[in-house]
């Protein structure tokens, strides 16, 4: 009911801005672009390259035993509108899992970054909804793992520190 409501009948293209931006970034070659891209910036663009592409990785792999688990059926007029049948758990989503982890992993080292790499991953997702490749839920299911694989990584392999980052602290009074 929820998802008749939320895109009806469903659509394989959209119709909207929104919708055609994220019928492209739910692909992976795009994020492989953006990594490139990053990597080719500097010292630190690579880091944040290196650093999503480890988040993209991790967070795909780790959907993995959960939909092997759940193995959630896909929304009804999935495969009429996917041209390879969904084969896959619909819970939870690899798409959101690899892709947030991507958009967060790439911020850890380049902040700003966050804004414009989750408007792409939001786009992507709702391009997943309005298609019936994924339920709401699904796609929360994969942003919880990819926030899990991000804290992870930042506990485990903190954040590269630029000298400047460095120096301030150094300078900052001691607040004890």
């Amino acid at each position: 009911m929820l998802m008749a409501r939320l895109v009806g009948d469903g659509a394989r293209r959209g119709s909207s801005l929104v919708g055609r931006f994220g019928d492209h970034t739910k692909r992976p070659a795009v994020w492989a672009g953006i990594a490139l891209a990053l990597a080719l910036s500097g010292r630190r663009g690579r880091n944040a390259a290196v650093r999503g592409g480890v988040g993209y990785v991790a967070g795909a792999l780790m959907q993995l035993p959960v939909g092997i688990v759940v193995h959630r059926r896909r929304p009804e007029g999935a495969a009429r509108l996917a041209r390879i049948g969904p084969v896959t758990s619909s819970f939870p989503s690899g798409h959101c899992a690899s892709e947030l982890g991507f958009s967060i992993g790439a911020a850890q080292e380049i902040p700003w970054l966050f804004v414009p790499l989750y408007s792409a991953t939001l786009a992507a997702e709702w391009a997943l909804v309005r298609c019936r490749a994924h339920y709401p839920s699904d796609i929360f299911g994969g942003a919880a793992i990819a926030i899990v694989v991000a804290l992870a990584m930042a506990k485990a392999w903190p954040p590269h520190r630029t000298a400047d980052t460095e120096s301030a602290r150094a300078e900052a009074p001691d607040p004890d």
